[in-house]
């Protein structure tokens, strides 16, 4: 979702992006206002200017709220100690990129609470805000004529909308199904109790996708049966939860298929590598060209000191290849890990690295290790049926 996302910068010192799809909600949702609830808000208005801009600022502010809820998340899970890498808006709403997982079932129950509990919050402050406009919103908004509708004031229509938006976004978020808030609020409730995270995840993670299947045939409903192009929608957010939650499924699967695996059992051991000193037209001629390979770590005296790859040494213009050494152009690593960590405990960092892991010993290069590796590993060992914890035998 990164590489899609363009930077808006930081707010409490967290990154805050926007993801390309966020431009086709923000149009879907501005579109379906000024077309509906603010065209019968202000029926006499000639023109569609402004519906359409009320239906511009409502859809800023929904986004803004969503944010809100996000922040909410991330500050709490960073008191709490977990690395917050950045919050990303995008066509579901939004996300909060959280590095590892909650050490504690306390810890998972409060960060995923807070978010529900700020979106009733700013629900609570808009309807207070109508109020002081004059306006009577709420879940008469739901049930309300358009009749009704037209008595209500640009203002206290955009206020309105908010105070029911945020409702429903709080208490849809709170369905126990994963990844929303309260599928996460019930794994915290089954790792509590039973002590099983791994066995909380997988019922969640279930869980999620029924409710992601339950969702997408309600959308095919309201389509097939009551023509209601809308579901087409709501077919899309349930197929999104279900793929999500099938995700952390595999995931926690990988991490069971990998309980007590070290490092140095799957890592690459014997890395390509080149010397810091060396020239790049040395390395063309005698490392990629001569043993086909598109990277090498670069190393001096055994200490990784980055990567360098065929996208690098293009960056180079030809008749400089012979004076230029490749420390110039390697790019940083990864931070390194050890050969006696274990790998469920580095995971994120490779799901998160966009080059291999650097595995060090005694500040030396030992092996390298990524997570299409890893992935190969759990699968053999499922192939083979070697169950969870045998030892590896002893070399003689």
């Amino acid at each position: 979702m990164r590489g899609s996302a363009l930077s808006l910068g930081r707010v409490f010192g967290i990154e805050v992006r926007v993801h390309a799809s966020w431009l086709l909600a923000f149009a879907f949702v501005t579109w379906g206002l000024a077309g509906g609830y603010f065209r019968l808000v202000g029926p006499r208005q000639a023109g569609f200017g402004t519906p359409l801009a009320l239906g511009a600022i409502s859809a800023l502010l929904l986004f803004g709220s969503v944010l809100i809820h996000e922040f909410s998340h991330s500050v709490v899970a960073r008191a709490r100690g977990l690395h917050v890498r950045d919050i990303t808006l995008f066509i579901f709403g939004g996300v909060s990129n959280i590095g590892g997982e909650a050490r504690t079932a306390r810890d998972e129950f409060v960060i995923a609470l807070v978010g529900p509990l700020t979106s009733f919050a700013l629900a609570g402050a808009f309807w207070l805000s109508a109020q002081a406009v004059g306006t009577a919103p709420g879940l008469g908004l739901l049930f309300g004529s358009a009749r009704g509708l037209r008595t209500l004031s640009p203002a206290g229509a955009v206020l309105s909308y908010l105070a029911l938006v945020n409702l429903v976004l709080g208490a849809f978020n709170l369905l126990p199904a994963f990844p929303l808030d309260g599928g996460r609020v019930l794994r915290s409730i089954l790792w509590g109790t039973t002590g099983r995270y791994g066995r909380a995840t997988a019922i969640a993670a279930t869980l999620g996708q029924v409710g992601g299947y339950l969702l997408a045939g309600l959308g095919l409903v309201r389509v097939f049966l009551f023509g209601d192009l809308t579901g087409l929608w709501t077919v899309v957010l349930g197929w999104f939860l279900s793929q999500a939650a099938a995700a952390t499924r595999r995931e926690q699967t990988l991490r069971d298929s990998l309980r007590g695996v070290t490092v140095g059992q799957v890592m690459d051991a014997a890395p390509p590598v080149v010397e810091a000193g060396l020239s790049v037209r040395e390395m063309v001629f005698e490392h990629v060209l001569g043993r086909v390979r598109r990277s090498l770590v670069v190393v001096r005296d055994g200490r990784p000191l980055g990567l360098v790859d065929v996208e690098a040494i293009g960056s180079v213009p030809r008749d400089l290849w012979p004076a230029t050494p490749v420390e110039q152009v390697a790019r940083p690593m990864p931070a390194p890990v050890s050969p006696d960590m274990e790998v469920a405990d580095v995971l994120p960092s490779l799901e998160e690295a966009t080059a291999p892991l650097p595995v060090v010993a005694d500040e030396r290069l030992v092996g390298l290790l990524d997570l299409a590796q890893v992935v190969r590993y759990a699968r053999l060992r499922r192939e083979l049926q070697v169950p969870v914890g045998t030892p590896r035998p002893a070399t003689v």
